[in-house]
């Protein structure tokens, strides 16, 4: 019984860490597309 337990544990630590390094990475990926977004309308402001 406590081996089960422990690999439940387990399986729920490597969730919480897989959730929490897949929303760094989503939250990353949209924040440089939003630093690129900024750019590029810079880029076309002073063009103008």
């Amino acid at each position: 019984m406590g081996n089960s337990s422990g690999s439940m544990l387990y399986m729920v630590v490597l969730l919480i860490i897989i959730y929490v390094v897949g929303m760094g990475i989503y939250q990353g990926v949209k924040f440089i597309q939003k630093k690129r977004e900024e750019a590029k309308d810079k880029k076309f402001r002073e063009e103008e």
